[in-house]
């Protein structure tokens, strides 16, 4: 049987192909270090509200860091800097709060709910668990208005379909596929 390092090591091997899996437009990781990877810049193009006007960013780019004893210890992803996401879930100094971190977790489960908390996805949104006041506020106002909550909607990759396809119809409607 294998000790528990290499096991975690295999483990991180494995996350990294599926992190991989999910690289792309939307969502771009880059590795921090070397094999076995335990840091990342993620990338978000997605729109993200990140002040009470509302003000719209563009681009979010968040370190995920793991911790020595990953993955019982929960990872952390944190803005790299301001402006930082204005979220009921996002704490002041940018920082994602998890509900809870569970070893069947995987960093491909973090990554896209980071994501879909940055689109202000009202599906993942915990409104028990509230990091800013102001924020929680500005939700309970604006929660279900067109353009502003959810803010983004962007099709987010998944591990069966790593990249939406968009076609443009002859109506110029722009439609999302599903890969297989």
């Amino acid at each position: 049987m294998a000790n528990p390092r290499t096991l975690r090591n295999i483990r991180l091997e494995n996350e990294y192909k599926e992190l991989m899996a999910i690289n792309g437009e939307i969502i771009q990781i880059e590795a921090m270090d070397k094999p076995p990877h335990e840091n990342y810049r993620v990338t978000f193009n997605i729109r993200t509200i990140v002040g009470p006007e509302p003000i719209f960013s563009h681009q979010t780019v968040c370190l995920l860091k793991l911790p020595p004893n990953y993955p019982k210890g929960s990872p952390t992803i944190c803005a790299e800097s301001p402006p930082y996401p204005f979220h009921v879930n996002w704490r002041a100094n940018g920082s994602l709060c998890q509900d809870k971190w569970n070893l069947e977790d995987t960093l491909v489960d973090l990554v896209l709910l980071c994501a879909r908390t940055l689109q202000s996805d009202p599906a993942v949104t915990n409104v028990a668990i509230v990091m800013t006041q102001e924020a929680m506020g500005f939700w309970r106002k604006n929660k279900g208005k067109k353009g502003i909550i959810p803010s983004d909607t962007q099709v987010l990759p998944t591990l069966d379909c790593p990249e939406p396809i968009t076609v443009n119809t002859r109506k110029s409607k722009k439609i999302k596929i599903k890969t297989i």
